[in-house]
């Protein structure tokens, strides 16, 4: 808390106050929030305000927040601030989209209730060291969406990909150093998991991207039998979204090349008739169980896009898929 408070005084020229807390504002929580998390009634800014720092070592999860936060601020019948050591991307983008105030001294301040938003860009540590190859991520997927890798060997995961055990030793490997898993076993090593699915899922978000390569534009692709429904049409069928205009397809990137060599398949400038063709870093069909792509990857696929409607279906859609 000294050094909230002293980083605070730092940016904004005043330190919170503390205060006592109101009778019956802790006995209104259950125990697990209790437990859970220091809070701290404070003055700050002419603002009655309660900081609020999670006690255990690991963060805890937007939805959890989304939840436990409000039941605070009911409590106390004050607004709440967060205090972090650390923070992941993925954790402050969705409190900065829920509009959740937060701290992490020494590098953001976020109140949206009394207009503040400062990041030190330059004092930020940088939490990821490289993205997942794309190996590494359809096997995290299939994990997560399909079956459980957990117990296998790696030549029993390779021959699932068709990837060499070489393959999956390097995937292992930055599953490992991403804190997603452990390796254990001598000569016949396998992969254990000790988290949850949605716990595993936001411990690396930082490693991964969109499978999505690049885009084009084809105009007769009836007669191809290698590729899934993406796009649009993929998150309407997880969601309570609308299919949209513009078909989306997903295909692998080797296949498409081979298709295309093999004159089976001829990419257009676009007009409204074509179909857009995702190609994809792996094999959609890997980590898919019907016509659809998976979610997980769908779920990457939509991150940089700005539609408000897209990323709160986007939200919900992992929601029901990993909780």
């Amino acid at each position: 808390m000294n050094d909230f408070k002293s980083y605070i005084r730092k940016v904004t020229g005043q330190e919170p106050e503390e205060l006592g807390f109101a009778s019956g504002s802790l006995e209104r929580l259950p125990l697990f929030i209790k437990e859970g998390y220091k809070m701290t009634p404070s003055e700050f800014y002419g603002h009655q305000v309660v900081f609020v720092e999670p006690k255990g070592k690991e963060l805890p999860t937007p939805s959890q927040l989304q939840k436990q936060v409000p039941k605070i601020e009911s409590a106390f019948e004050q607004p709440a601030i967060l205090v972090f050591d650390e923070i992941t991307y993925y954790l402050k983008e969705q409190l900065i989209k829920s509009r959740m105030a937060f701290i992490v001294p020494g590098k953001q301040l976020f109140i949206p209730f009394m207009f503040m938003d400062l990041n030190e860009q330059k004092n930020i540590k940088k939490v990821k060291s490289d993205t997942f190859a794309p190996s590494t991520q359809c096997v995290l997927i299939y994990h997560l969406w399909l079956h459980s890798i957990e117990g296998r060997n790696f030549q029993e995961i390779a021959d699932i990909f068709e990837y060499s055990p070489k393959t999956i030793g390097r995937c292992a490997e930055e599953l490992k150093n991403a804190g997603a898993c452990s390796i254990v076993g001598g000569r016949s090593k396998h992969l254990k998991f000790d988290k949850s699915k949605i716990k595993i899922w936001e411990s690396v978000q930082d490693y991964l991207e969109s499978p999505i390569k690049k885009v084009e534009w084809v105009l007769d692709i009836d007669n191809v039998q290698h590729t899934k429904v993406s796009g649009m049409g993929a998150l309407s069928y997880y969601s309570n979204m609308s299919t949209g205009n513009i078909e989306s397809l997903a295909m692998d990137a080797k296949v498409f090349n081979d298709l295309r060599n093999r004159g089976e398949i001829s990419p257009t400038i676009y007009n409204e008739r074509d179909v857009r063709v995702e190609i994809w870093s792996y094999d959609p069909f890997s980590v898919s169980k019907d016509e659809f792509v998976d979610p997980l990857s769908l779920y990457l696929c939509f991150r940089e896009d700005q539609n408000e409607r897209i990323q709160m279906e986007r939200e919900y859609m992992l929601e029901r898929v990993l909780q």
